[in-house]
């Protein structure tokens, strides 16, 4: 088992990681300068590119939040989600920092 600040920084690494997998994914531009605190970060990563709607511009940003547990990860998406029915090409990922899935 790792020591506690060992984790932190691992979560950290893979969560930087895989926001930009998402951001090179969906096209997003990358920030200059992406600042994480290690503090903040959680086991789980829900990340969400808003949808795009007719008539506005298109997201530019991926949204993201850490979360203690999948149920609050999953409160999170409820919360955070919405869709319209002129809306198209919205994402959501989950992912737990301390298995890979």
């Amino acid at each position: 088992m790792l020591p506690a600040a060992a984790l932190e920084q691992e979560r950290l690494f893979v969560a930087e990681r895989l926001l930009s997998e998402i951001e090179r994914r969906h096209s997003l531009p990358h920030p200059a300068q992406r600042e994480i605190h290690p503090v903040i970060v959680e086991r789980f990563l829900t990340a969400y590119l808003p949808e795009t709607r007719d008539g506005e511009p298109a997201p530019l940003a991926l949204e993201y939040a850490f979360s203690r547990s999948l149920r609050e990860a999953l409160e999170l998406m409820r919360e955070v989600v919405s869709e319209a029915p002129s809306g198209y090409g919205a994402a959501l990922y989950v992912h737990d920092l301390d298995t890979g899935i």
